[in-house]
């Protein structure tokens, strides 16, 4: 338990705050920095009934297809996921961290967090991911990490600003009453 790992899911300004933040709480708590990057899989295609009038040699050559679609998809994917790291990486060091480790994983974000969970002091996610349009709505993956994980964890919201106080959550349980509560 002695890293702080940002969570980064497309490089946007949530991502950027992501990093700075990252790279604030690294610094102050004397930490590894590491950037993480997780390649989810891809929604299930939708079922496509190649049956019927379609001759098994076309479908066989349909099948193949959407195969090869599917391989290039994840290729792209895991560049441009490389790039986003390598991106953050350099926001980390030009906020002053001097390394930081990059990490690509591929499935599902909790599982991975999970597995992860031992190395994390300070876990850092923005509230809103690449995939939320609500300003105020709370993304259901960091609704997910928040019940499952049992580390600190650091929601981003805005801009960065060097913290002058802070807001714990409280919830009357034996690991809240150690904690000073």
């Amino acid at each position: 338990m002695n890293k702080v790992i940002a969570c980064i899911d497309t490089f946007n300004h949530t991502a950027e705050t992501v990093c700075d933040f990252a790279a604030w709480s690294s610094q102050q708590m004397q930490s590894p920095l590491t950037l993480l990057h997780i390649l989810e899989k891809a929604d299930k295609p939708a079922k496509v009934n190649l049956s019927g009038s379609i001759g098994l040699g076309a479908r066989e050559q349909l099948m193949d297809e959407l195969s090869e679609l599917d391989e290039k998809r994840s290729k792209i994917l895991k560049e441009q996921g490389r790039l986003m790291l390598k991106e953050a990486k350099q926001r980390a060091a030009n906020d002053g961290v001097e390394e930081a480790e990059t990490l690509q994983l591929h499935g599902d974000l909790i599982e991975n967090l999970l597995e992860l969970e031992k190395e994390i002091r300070l876990l850092v996610m923005g509230r809103e991911g690449s995939h939320e349009n609500t300003p105020s709505h709370i993304g259901s993956h960091l609704e997910s990490v928040i019940r499952t994980l049992h580390q600190p964890i650091l929601i981003t919201v805005g801009d960065f600003k060097a913290p002058q106080r802070f807001m714990i959550a409280y919830d009357a349980s034996e690991t809240a009453k150690k904690g000073g509560g």
